[in-house]
């Protein structure tokens, strides 16, 4: 047995209980936030030995205990999450797979990935050494379930939405304190909202009288500036008129777009050769910015830089940088109909990948 599992061997008996007291099922469904696109991530991997693997952004550990039960061959497997909530879960649900490994888990975000590698996990650095990578971008499931946390307007709960105790200011900060037409810019570009300028417009007015304090507070200015957007697919609802402005305070709050672009180079240095690196993304935003990422790496961007992308990574584009990797993934993954049924928030879900070269 490995030292760190010995270390937290105490803390396997609940979860291991409750294991037991659910019969036959498997340690996915002792949980209840399910990993999304999780064959599809199993299958990056297949057939791809990892002695060294990475989750960049734990969460509960649904995606990296998958990985572990079905690579006996892994000696080191790192998980990396700011939420640390989120690793005292994980911690438990790992464990639940063959303990035949070392383990590391890290309270960081994974924008930090790279120093992590290099100087808390191992008298060696990682760096270069990591056979396979995943990253799991946006909020679970079990954090829009805590109303404390601030993330989801179907329930009141303080105006917080962080991700981690690293995050500067609060979505209360900002929706209280940021100018108007800077709120418009971030409900129009990160929330691809239509009517940014409106709820911009009505968050400013209230916000004179009295600050909005909780998540209610914003989904009462938000109001209904105008007709329901619909979810594409047949039979899907209509989207709630909070949903893009929350996703846009979100990414705000914990600068996900701008951790994004930096942790994607980190991540591709961190390989092996041959490493693999997959990305699951859940809005236009951030898929963007891991196809641009990718194709840069693998030198086929376009030559003509895209104006959506932030200013750095046009720059990039231009550059053509020599090839460091391959993309396996002609066009993203998405969850097939039964996932959907099953858990809703996999519509949205798309799964990248490449290989250093």
């Amino acid at each position: 047995m490995c030292p760190a599992v010995a270390q937290q061997k105490q803390a396997l008996g609940t979860a291991r209980q409750a294991q037991s007291d659910l019969g036959s099922e498997s340690p996915q469904d002792c949980w209840p936030h399910q990993p999304v696109l999780l064959q599809e991530v199993l299958g990056i991997f297949q057939d791809h030995e990892m002695q060294v693997y990475v989750d960049g952004t734990l969460g509960a550990g649904g995606h990296a205990a998958s990985i572990l039960q079905a690579h006996p061959e892994m000696q080191r497997l790192v998980g990396i999450d700011a939420d640390p909530s989120a690793l005292k879960i994980a911690s438990q649900r790992i464990h639940l797979d063959p303990e035949q490994c070392n383990l590391s888990l890290v309270e960081a975000n994974f924008e930090d990935l790279e120093r992590v590698l290099a100087e808390r996990v191992s008298e060696h650095s990682l760096v270069g050494r990591v056979d396979g990578m995943l990253l799991d971008l946006g909020v679970s499931s079990m954090q829009l379930d805590q109303a404390e946390r601030g993330f989801s307007f179907q329930a009141d709960g303080p105006l917080d939405m962080r991700m981690g105790p690293g995050a500067l200011q609060s979505a209360e900060d900002i929706v209280n304190t940021w100018p108007e037409g800077q709120l418009f810019r971030i409900f129009r570009d990160y929330g691809e909202e239509r009517y940014a300028r409106s709820i911009a417009a009505r968050i400013a007015s209230i916000r004179m009288n009295q600050p909005l304090r909780t998540t209610q507070d914003v989904v009462a200015a938000i109001g209904r500036p105008g007709k329901p957007s619909k979810a594409k697919g047949k039979g899907l609802k209509q989207i709630h008129p909070a949903t893009r402005v929350f996703q846009a305070l979100r990414i705000a709050v914990n600068d996900e777009l701008g951790v994004l672009e930096r942790a994607l180079p980190a991540a591709i240095r961190c390989l092996a050769p041959r490493g693999r690196l997959a990305v699951i993304s859940f809005h236009s935003l951030e898929d963007r910015i891991v196809k641009q990422a990718f194709r840069l790496a693998a030198g086929t961007a376009s030559q003509e830089p895209d104006p959506s992308l932030p200013f750095e990574m046009q720059l990039l584009e231009q550059q053509q940088p020599k090839p460091s990797v391959k993309i396996l993934t002609k066009r993203p993954m998405t969850a097939g109909e039964a996932e959907n049924n099953q858990n809703p928030r996999s519509r949205s879900a798309k799964l990248r990948a490449i290989q250093k070269l």
